[in-house]
């Protein structure tokens, strides 16, 4: 994808919308080339990620993911820096019934931890922040109309199975692109690295019964 066809975001707006609760991490990664550019992008179309670009910078945002965001930063030897509010809750009566209906009559708070910020080398080891977080804040109006959230709750209802096992099947590939994984042009899905120990036949035969149990050629 092209880069006038990415979003543009201010570096405020990216800190601010990363403070807020129950919102996925923000990953920025340093100043990319051209070139730079153009491999975080096809990467982000292969593992279906969502990618902006950083307001008056080189500079790119990953919205969730971020540890498949420090693995691209790492690969391509920049730095990156993940920012985050630890927090979760959950309803307090039945999962299922809030995906169907979006109702809980009350939430109990698993994790409260506060704002987090990561930060990570060109070799993707820890190092103190880079860019600077206490801003005075702004209202993500932007960001947030994009609606995405922390949790995902989904129920496999009949006639839905193709969208679930689409889903499977990318979670497999972001975490072989993870190990370091290569990628299989044909089925548009990262494969395991290594096929002659028991851990990688067992996870191409899981792929490969996935994409059979679908119905799938590519993902």
């Amino acid at each position: 994808m092209s880069k006038e066809n990415l979003e543009t975001v201010s570096m405020r707006e990216l800190i601010s919308y990363s403070k807020q609760k129950e919102v996925p991490p923000v990953t920025i990664i340093d100043d990319l080339t051209e070139e730079e550019f153009e491999y975080v992008d096809t990467i982000a179309q292969r593992l279906r990620l969502r990618i902006l670009l950083v307001k008056d910078s080189n500079k790119v945002a990953f919205l969730a993911d971020d540890d498949v965001a420090v693995k691209i930063a790492k690969n391509v030897k920049k730095r990156c820096q993940v920012m985050y509010c630890d927090f979760a809750r959950r309803p307090s009566g039945s999962i299922t019934i809030y995906a169907l209906t979006g109702y809980t009559k009350s939430w109990i708070t698993l994790r409260d931890n506060g704002y987090i910020v990561n930060a990570y080398n060109e070799k993707g080891e820890e190092i103190e922040k880079w860019i600077d977080t206490d801003i005075k804040n702004v209202k993500p109006k932007k960001l947030n109309a994009l609606g995405l959230s922390i949790y995902s709750v989904s129920v496999h209802i009949r006639g839905t199975s193709h969208i679930y096992g689409d889903v499977n099947i990318l979670k497999h590939s972001r975490q072989n692109f993870l190990e370091d994984g290569i990628f299989n042009e044909k089925r548009n899905c990262y494969y395991p690295k290594d096929t002659s120990t028991n851990k990688g036949i067992a996870e191409y035969n899981k792929l490969e019964k996935l994409f059979k149990k679908w119905g799938f050629q590519s993902m």
